[in-house]
């Protein structure tokens, strides 16, 4: 063979086999590398109007029925990842209490060991647990009345928004998949990802609140949720709250109580004025005894409405009332409420009605309550001379 054409075939032996190397190991890192992630679902821009956080409603019934926002969240997910799921439904004669019976949960079939399924799931729960550019957190969880989610051992929940992702202890370590519940409304396509109208045009209907007369947009419907979710309070029998109405100190003791996870007392209250029977009574009981109400002038007044300084004092006294606060602004407050008052603005549970006027002679209503002491219970360092941390508390 002429040495032209030797070297010729040489060379053209070494170019094939480069390009087979080449070939091979790029589909060797394609494959390791696994298939390539699809973007998150692609919605419109939404105003800044948003659901409140969905509070927690269980399984009352059992239904046979999918809801439809579960089904087109199911929807969306299948058209942006090809998502697998176990299903919606689950019979009622399955395991305990569960959304799926209502048709309200939704379980998205992922591996946590798979880094395939780790990156969809972190790319998802991140879209779907961002801040949005109106400030407004964990968007669109919110606009689709998402409850909460479990996946990987871990758990998040709308009713507890502060607390993040946390431990979950649950039977199932929901490794296998993830799992969404949602609330009644967003089941049932009633939260804004479904009823808002594109940008520019109308305004975003109301989401339903936790009462009757507390919608999404009430300036406290976070706090007022916060208190109903804990048992606080339930609000009446109408499913209102009545957030205006002014809170007497009975109830404010009752509200109390319940917040520090109803202690009991053997030691009678001793004012005159309070009924044998009043529903209240054991509330008033710990209360005396554990120094939150003074009982040396003899009289409680029980439905007398409770006023901002008889406030500041109660929960001064709760939390072991503490000492050394920056002086208050005010100059309305007696020298004798001045600790306390200090106290409640130092950890920002009030900053007063003005930034000198506190208002103490005013009545406390019912949503400035819940805004009180969501705002206490929120605040580890309010507790620090407290001999007892109730469960309500949600430090960070």
């Amino acid at each position: 063979m002429p040495p032209i054409k030797a070297n010729l075939l040489r060379r053209t032996s070494t170019l094939r086999r480069r390009l087979l190397v080449t070939l091979l190991t790029t589909g060797m890192l394609a494959t390791l590398a696994g298939p390539a992630l699809a973007a998150p679902p692609q919605v419109r821009d939404f105003g800044p109007a948003i659901d409140a956080y969905a509070r927690y409603e269980g399984q009352t019934s059992c239904t046979s029925v999918e809801q439809p926002g579960v089904k087109d969240f199911r929807a969306l997910l299948q058209k942006a990842y090809g998502a697998n799921g176990a299903g919606i439904l689950r019979s009622c004669s399955q395991g305990g209490r569960s959304e799926h019976k209502e048709g309200r949960a939704y379980d998205w079939m992922l591996n946590a060991g798979n880094a395939g399924d780790r990156a969809k799931a972190d790319e998802f729960l991140n879209w779907l647990l961002k801040t949005d550019e109106h400030g407004n957190k964990h968007a669109m969880a919110r606009r689709f009345g998402v409850m909460y989610i479990i996946w990987n051992r871990k758990v998040w929940n709308a009713y507890r928004p502060d607390a993040g992702w946390t431990a979950y202890s649950g039977y199932s370590p929901h490794t296998d998949h993830i799992h969404f519940s949602f609330s009644r409304a967003g089941a049932a396509r009633q939260t804004s990802y479904w009823t808002a109208p594109p940008a520019g045009e109308a305004r975003v209907a109301a989401a339903p609140g936790p009462f009757e007369d507390v919608g999404s947009r009430h300036r406290f419907v976070r706090e007022i949720t916060w208190a109903s979710d804990v048992e606080i309070t339930t609000g009446f029998n109408d499913d209102t709250f009545r957030p205006g109405q002014s809170v007497t100190r009975a109830q404010m003791i009752a509200f109390l109580w319940r917040m520090m996870d109803e202690p009991a007392s053997s030691t009678p209250h001793g004012f005159r004025d309070v009924p044998a029977d009043g529903h209240y009574v054991n509330a008033l009981n710990w209360a005396t005894e554990a120094g939150v109400v003074d009982r040396t002038e003899g009289r409680f007044d029980p439905q007398t409405p409770l006023s901002r300084t008889q406030m500041a004092n109660m929960l001064h006294r709760l939390v072991g009332a503490p000492l050394g606060a920056p002086a208050h602004p005010f100059t309305d407050v007696r020298d004798r409420d001045s600790d306390a008052v200090s106290w409640l603005r130092h950890r920002g549970i009030t900053t007063g009605l003005t930034d000198t006027e506190f208002g103490g002679h005013h009545p406390v209503t019912r949503q400035q309550t819940a805004a009180f002491l969501y705002r206490l219970a929120g605040s580890e360092w309010a507790w620090g001379a407290a001999s007892v941390v109730p469960s309500s508390v949600r430090f960070g």
